[in-house]
């Protein structure tokens, strides 16, 4: 292996690890109940998964029935507990928030506010069968 080759061989690792990662949800229809699972959540640093009711076509924030803490990276079907039951022929919202505060203690209003991508929030509505 030549020197130059060696050292491209080297760098391209690099080039990789510092690729800025895209905020995402994923999310497939959920039964009604008191709990739902989201596909796929994709997340630069540590913080939230927090699942909000839909009225009137509007989210209901800051309220929220439900959220769990994720952790940095892609995570694949995560659970979250909800207070109460959704419904079928509902929707729910769910939102991504940073964990700001003192960690692991989801403080919403205040330090853990929403993750946002091109200055808003990032969000996904989630329907219920």
């Amino acid at each position: 292996m030549t020197f130059t080759k060696a050292i491209l061989a080297a760098a391209l690792p690099l080039a990789f690890a510092t690729t800025a990662m895209a905020d995402e949800i994923m999310v497939t229809p959920q039964p009604a109940g008191n709990s739902v699972t989201v596909a796929s959540v994709t997340i630069a640093n540590d913080g939230w998964l927090v699942i909000h009711e839909i009225r009137n076509g509007k989210p209901v924030v800051p309220a929220s029935i439900g959220h769990v803490a994720i952790k940095a990276g892609t995570t694949e079907n995560v659970t979250v507990s909800l207070t109460k039951d959704v419904v079928a022929g509902t929707k729910v919202l769910t939102m991504l928030h940073v964990d700001k505060g003192t960690g692991n203690v989801y403080e919403f209003p205040g330090a853990d506010h929403p993750v946002k991508q091109d200055g808003k929030p990032v969000v996904k509505p989630m329907a219920i069968n």
